[in-house]
């Protein structure tokens, strides 16, 4: 009695999913078992994917892992890079562990050091710099000049000597006078024109006669004709280039083949 009533009081649960019940009718060993997925495979068999879908699919996930791979290369170059320039910047500084700043710390001590080191001095001093330029600039001036000490002007005296020097050479002069650089440029356009024109003295035009009429000359002399008409240069030209007294329509495209194929002759078909 007992037995009975507590087989009433605990009643078997319905399972909420077809696989659930399946597995719970095997656990007690009652039917046959069934697969989990059955029941609802028979419920989705409209929902079929086609090889069009398949084949969309399939594109995305490519692009999906080309797209991961690119960025993971991307990653490991810029760790690379990263890791290289901390290395040059380790051996830069001689530090085993770089921290913001380090790399400009490192420049500035030794530009000091250097400039210390011009000005013969242990450590550096704000100035130092503009000093050691200072040494360093009359240093060359007094160089150039040949001269013992410097003396302020003495850059622009001695860059206005040699500039005189030059142009005195240039005008065929001992000492250089005002103009004379003028003078020269013009005598010496003067006597190209003259050469090239053949005429003692230049007249305003003969340069733009002389070409007129050594063009003239030269397309007589191109066309073998004393009297140019319109034409006459192009025709020689064409058959100069074809062999051929007498234009005629395909002339340039066979010349052109000729020269490309072979100079062979295109043989007459037999009547």
């Amino acid at each position: 009695m007992e037995a009975s009533v507590a087989l009433t009081a605990s009643p078997v649960k319905a399972s909420s999913t077809p696989a659930r019940a399946a597995s719970d009718s095997n656990a007690d060993g009652g039917g046959e078992a069934v697969a989990p997925g059955a029941a609802a495979s028979a419920s989705d068999s409209s929902a079929l994917v086609t090889a069009a879908d398949a084949a969309a699919v399939g594109n995305l996930v490519e692009d999906d892992e080309w797209l991961g791979l690119a960025m993971e290369m991307a990653i490991l170059v810029r760790v690379a890079v990263r890791e290289e320039a901390k290395k040059q910047i380790r051996g830069f500084t001689s530090k085993d562990d770089y921290k913001i700043g380090d790399l400009s710390k490192e420049i500035d001590a030794r530009v000091k050091a250097e400039v210390a080191r011009l000005r013969d001095k242990d450590e550096y001093e704000l100035g130092d710099l503009s000093v050691a330029l200072d040494q360093l600039t009359k240093e060359q001036v007094c160089k150039l000049t040949g001269k013992s000490e410097y003396a302020a002007g003495d850059l622009s005296v001695e860059i206005d000597g040699r500039v005189k020097s030059a142009v005195a050479d240039f005008c065929g002069k001992e000492e250089y006078t005002t103009g004379d650089l003028t003078r020269e440029i013009d005598r010496r356009a003067k006597s190209a024109v003259a050469d090239f024109t053949g005429k003692e003295q230049y007249t305003f035009g003969d340069i733009s006669r002389e070409l007129e009429s050594r063009r003239a000359a030269w397309v007589q002399e191109f066309t073998g004709k004393s009297d140019y008409q319109f034409g006459d240069l192009t025709k020689t030209f064409v058959s100069n280039f074809t062999g051929k007294g007498e234009y005629q329509f395909g002339d340039i495209t066979k010349r052109v083949g000729q020269m490309l194929f072979g100079n062979k002759q295109v043989k007459k078909e037999k009547q």
